[in-house]
């Protein structure tokens, strides 16, 4: 029985740290959800544009719905980058409208 709760809070400690920080390349669906993200209409997501450099947008996003979120109230964080070739004028002018509209939960 010891062994079971042991591995239970094993668990739950493991789910609790893990954190799915990185940079991801986005595509064509992942713009699509970035700039939902971005408008504010959802509170358990959101998406910022940090800006662009070399030729790539980069686009912050945190969600508080991912794997450990039932341990923890931490959000996910990605990076995403987009080639600038990728994303239209009109897509970049609504994330840089976005950006001061909305701000994240701290």
């Amino acid at each position: 029985m010891r062994i079971v709760i042991a591995t239970i809070f094993s668990l739950f400690f493991i789910a609790s740290t893990a954190r799915a920080d990185s940079l991801k390349r986005a595509d064509k669906e992942d713009i699509e959800m970035l700039l939902s993200a971005a408008s504010g209409n959802n509170s358990a997501y959101w998406a910022s544009y940090i800006g662009n450099s070399r030729g790539r947008v980069y686009i912050q996003y945190e969600s508080a719905v991912h794997s450990s979120s039932l341990f923890t109230d931490k959000m996910s964080h990605v990076i995403y980058w987009i080639p600038e070739s990728e994303l239209s004028a009109k897509e970049l002018a609504k994330f840089v409208e976005y950006k001061n509209r909305y701000e994240p939960a701290k």
